[in-house]
């Protein structure tokens, strides 16, 4: 089982889209995904389950925010999460706009944990315990994490707990600014991770989780380009300028940064792939909580459903070389 996230400091790239998709095209190709929503804004949830279905997992404390409640209330271990199934062979945890809580409630835990306390790692790693519990439960072969765009205490947790990461990117100078802000937080995360866990070996405190800790080692999987207009199939213009600048960009602003920090860098590292603009599909498949490819004759007419339907490709070739990289650490 591996564990993925996709993540950028820079919103508006995409990010729950491409995941939901590239999870959904992996589901098609017979491996049994788990979906996290570790976003407090519940994007991933809202992509994936209609209205009544969400409110139903509210009322039945599906959400990873239930599952957190006893952390963040400082009264007991997180519990284990029922996820919905929304696939046959795939499932979501879904968010809460309350997941905020279990952030606030890090900035003293990781504080615990760096100085190798028992309360920091119970609470840091409550995620990690919950996410494992679930993989239990549904037998996945993957999970795919979404987080909001920053670089703050909660997705600290989610990449630590992480096998590696996806970085999604718009052909923009917005994007290529923020790479190096991912870089340098991940490697000082995993520095102060193996620090900290360091000191709770010298004192016992390690053995004392329940579950064992996250390695804390993510590996930079690739990034994915995204969200540019074409003319006969190439990139436009206005665009071609920042493609040609990520490749430079990643290497050495995540790469290299990582690579310092000794974790695994799969071969070969860069890009992944690319999508295209998909303009007005996107929308069409967030109101019928479906993967673009998904969308029937009824959803997308004409020219759009053929488009739709030719995204499967796409994503499939995605999916297949993200499985193809994690598989190496």
């Amino acid at each position: 089982m591996k564990v993925v996230s996709f993540f950028n400091h820079k919103g508006g790239v995409g990010k729950t889209t491409l995941l939901f998709n590239v999870g959904v095209a992996l589901a098609g190709l017979g491996r049994r995904v788990l979906f996290v929503d570790a976003d407090p804004q519940a994007n991933l949830t809202g992509t994936a389950l209609a209205a009544q279905d969400y409110q139903s997992a509210l009322d039945s404390g599906q959400t990873i925010y239930d599952a957190l409640l006893p952390v963040i209330r400082t009264t007991g271990e997180p519990l284990t999460p029922e996820p919905v199934q929304i696939r046959e062979s795939a499932w979501l945890i879904p968010g809460h706009i309350l997941l905020s809580e279990y952030e606030e409630s890090l900035a003293g835990g990781w504080s615990d944990t760096l100085a190798g306390r028992y309360p920091g790692f119970q609470r840091t790693t409550a995620l990690w315990r919950i996410i494992n519990a679930a993989v239990s439960a549904v037998a996945a072969d993957v999970v795919l994490i979404d987080v909001g765009p920053s670089v703050g205490a909660l997705n600290r947790v989610v990449i630590l707990s992480s096998d590696g990461f996806v970085v999604p990117l718009s052909p923009d100078l917005f994007s290529l600014t923020a790479l190096p802000s991912v870089g340098r937080a991940v490697s000082t995360w995993i520095g102060e991770w193996h620090a900290a866990v360091a000191q709770a070996e010298r004192t016992g405190v390690a053995t004392q989780i329940s579950g064992g800790l996250p390695a804390g080692r993510p590996s930079p999987v690739g990034y994915i380009s995204q969200q540019f207009a074409s003319y006969r199939s190439a990139p436009a213009t206005a665009f071609k300028r920042w493609l040609e600048q990520i490749p430079g960009a990643y290497e050495r602003e995540v790469v290299e940064q990582l690579r310092g920090a000794g974790v695994t860098i799969p071969v070969p590292a860069g890009q992944i792939g690319t999508v295209r603009n998909l303009s007005s599909l996107v929308p069409m498949a967030q109101e019928a909580n479906a993967a673009i490819f998904e969308l029937s004759g009824a959803e997308a007419r004409g020219a759009q459903y053929v488009r739709a339907r030719d995204t499967l490709v796409d994503f499939r070739s995605l999916a297949s070389e993200i499985e193809s990289r994690i598989a190496q650490v």
